[in-house]
């Protein structure tokens, strides 16, 4: 099985918070490709996964402005119910966050394959 490392491409730990004001698209700047959308969020997912602060409120909207351009992306409704949940107010249900963990793992394989795909 690869590693988390092999898997964002490079390691995670450290990585500066993406905070939600620097996903805006100024008009000056081009809107990131879909692949790049799919790496920053499985940057993202790492990273919220690796420190363990989905039970953190501010994290699971951070992690939640991340995923959102996602909901455009061929994967059905799975975005649309991550962020749902992501939304949730504290304290998060421990069966709310296992779902969470689980799918975010899930999805991580699936945007890689996509963020490949796109750059083809």
């Amino acid at each position: 099985m690869p590693s988390r490392r092999n898997l964002a491409g490079g390691s995670t730990r450290g990585m500066p918070s993406i905070p939600p004001s620097s996903l805006g698209y100024p008009m000056d700047m081009t809107k990131p490709s879909d692949a790049e959308l799919c790496e920053r969020a499985v940057q993202a997912i790492w990273r919220s996964l690796d420190e363990h602060d989905l039970v953190d409120e501010h994290v699971r909207q951070e992690l939640a402005a991340v995923l959102e351009p996602l909901t455009g992306l061929a994967l059905g409704d799975r975005p649309q119910r991550l962020l749902n949940v992501l939304r949730l107010p504290n304290p998060i249900d421990a069966s709310h966050l296992y779902w969470l963990t689980r799918r975010l793992l899930t999805l991580v394989p699936e945007l890689q394959a996509l963020a490949s795909a796109r750059k083809l």
